[in-house]
């Protein structure tokens, strides 16, 4: 008898803690969300105020210097790439900050460009496509954080979009610059498709600098 009762208060307190550790995990996964979703939120206001103060200084004939430009785009250019660092480990449910993420990537590669063309900077600015599964992708993902880490640094900007994603602007930007499969890289205005080795990137990237 004192032993079935042993095995029991041991298996209420085995249910116990698993039901603990249930809602610990649920509640731990809800606030990852919240918190990451407050960041893609953050950052989607920064960047839509750069654009409608750029906006109201051209309507009232003034300019944003080119050192503030930069400034603020290089800022939010890091703060998005950290993001979707984040948003690539992340295990879960993210599907809808994902989407939020790849719309603020395209704002952030077109400021990006644009400050690129106003201002002269001695940048190489990539749009690379990909998709999942795709393993050649994940290659291609290595190779370019290998060659900003070690070649290239600041000077070659990289934003990262899902090919897979069907949104009007995902479309769009595919049809533009005729992105049928992945990887493919936008370096600059032309498009590259397949993967490509470090040695021949390194080498495109050196002739657009």
């Amino acid at each position: 008898m004192q032993q079935s009762r042993i095995y029991l208060v041991a298996a209420i307190l085995s249910l116990f803690f698993y039901i603990v550790g249930v809602i610990s995990g649920l509640f731990i996964e809800k606030s990852m969300t919240d918190y990451t979703e407050e960041k893609v939120k953050s950052l989607q206001r920064r960047v839509e105020n750069l654009q409608l103060e750029y906006a109201y200084l051209s309507i009232i004939g003034e300019d944003l210097s080119c050192d503030s430009l930069s400034l603020l785009v290089s800022e939010t250019t890091k703060k998005v790439r950290d993001l979707g660092r984040e948003l690539e480990t992340e295990k879960g449910d993210f599907e809808d900050l994902r989407r939020d993420y790849a719309l603020l990537s395209t704002k952030a590669w077109i400021l990006n460009r644009y400050m690129k063309d106003k201002c002269g900077n001695n940048v190489v600015v990539v749009l690379y496509f990909y998709s999942v599964p795709c393993q050649e992708c994940i290659e291609q993902g290595h190779i370019l954080d290998e060659l900003r880490e070690k070649n290239f640094h600041d000077k070659l900007i990289v934003f990262v979009l899902n090919a897979d994603l069907d949104e009007p602007i995902v479309n769009m930007l595919k049809k533009t610059h005729n992105i049928s499969s992945t990887p493919a890289l936008v370096i600059e205005d032309k498009t590259y498709k397949g993967l490509i080795e470090r040695e021949r990137l390194k080498e495109i990237i050196s002739e657009k600098l």
